[in-house]
């Protein structure tokens, strides 16, 4: 049996042993760690348009934005939210021969499939999680200090295109034709359009955040009591606005009923935890509750992107399959989420 964590990449089990007993004063027993290598076929296949990308320059800026959120949470005396204890993060060259990130096994935990999607009381409890993050977010500085990777800023145009041309294609369902109308009017008209939304927050011309970026059923695990254990994946994390990551679980992870039924429960819920929270360190709330709603309607924009993105990938992927095929029902709920979003979404912010 081969000594290596992942075949072909120079790390050891041996190596990674001696690096958590380090940490925690125990040597454990490692296993050997799968490699999945699907995800650039998969947004090919939903039109994304990959071919002439440098799939490298892509992983290496998700690695390395993903490595300065981990050591950033890692260098504070108490976790912000709930995340796994991070062993080692690091980039290329520094101290492991290849990039690599080792967090805790978070045991005993489970995820909510997508399809079923969150209820109630767990939107509650994303929401509890955000506003801890947020809270973070508004009362230090430290965070502001990373840099966003050159790389991925050089890329947000292509970006951008990817998601239009996803869009274009699932519009090609005869239930998603308002897609169409969406980017027709809004991604079409400016190569940078969502990259200006988000200089609005990076230049600090609106209050910003720590965003977790890609906030969904998978990236949120769950105990026996059906709290969350830990929030993971922090590859796409970056400076943006508060409303960012429940517009993504709002419009994805959750049926449109509960969307629709919980919504302004959630608003509420989040701005009268962020205002006390905020108040037991000193500081003001950042908005009012009126400001918490307009900055809710203004990112829809940037929600509606990344909800076209996630269903032109899932589609592609075993995320809504079973059995290893396509499921029509699946599918079909998470249209119904997509089309249903994105006709509020026309709708508040008049986008004809």
């Amino acid at each position: 049996m081969s000594d290596f964590l992942i075949e072909n990449i120079p790390l050891t089990k041996e190596w990674l042993a001696e690096l958590i007993e380090i940490k925690i004063g125990v040597k454990p027993k490692i296993g050997t760690i799968p490699q999945n290598t699907k995800g650039c076929s998969v947004v090919e296949n939903a039109g994304g348009g990959v071919k002439n990308v440098d799939h490298s320059v892509v992983e290496r800026f998700m690695h390395n934005t993903e490595c300065n959120y981990y050591k950033l949470f890692s260098s504070l005396s108490e976790k912000p939210l709930q995340i796994p204890t991070t062993y080692l993060a690091s980039k290329a060259g520094e101290k492991a021969p290849v990039p690599v990130i080792v967090l805790e096994m978070l045991e005993d935990c489970k995820l909510h499939d997508l399809i079923p999607g969150f209820n109630e009381d767990q939107l509650f409890k994303i929401v509890d999680e955000l506003v801890k993050l947020h809270i973070f977010s508004l009362t230090t500085e430290k965070w502001k200090e990373i840099v966003p990777d050159e790389s991925k800023l050089a890329m947000s145009g292509f970006l951008q295109c990817m998601v239009a041309d996803v869009g274009r294609k699932l519009a090609q369902n005869p239930e998603l034709g308002v897609i169409l109308s969406y980017v027709e009017n809004t991604l079409d008209t400016d190569p940078n359009y969502l990259q200006k939304m988000r200089d609005e927050y990076i230049n600090e011309e609106r209050p910003s955040v720590i965003c977790h970026g890609d906030l969904w059923a998978p990236q949120i695990l769950w105990d026996k009591e059906d709290n969350i254990a830990g929030i993971v994946d922090w590859q796409a994390t970056h400076r943006g606005s508060p409303m960012e990551d429940l517009h993504h679980i709002l419009s994805t992870c959750t049926s449109v009923q509960n969307r629709k039924t919980f919504t302004k429960p959630l608003l509420d819920h989040y701005y009268n935890k962020l205002k006390v929270g905020l108040k037991e360190k000193g500081f003001k709330t950042t908005w009012t509750r009126e400001e918490i709603d307009i900055e809710y309607n203004y990112s829809f924009i940037y929600g509606a992107s990344r909800t076209i993105f996630a269903n032109g990938f899932w589609a592609n992927s075993p995320v809504l399959q079973t059995d290893g095929k396509p499921d029509p029902e699946r599918i079909k709920e998470s249209f119904v989420r997509c089309k249903s979003y994105l006709e509020d979404t026309i709708r508040e912010l008049n986008i004809i």
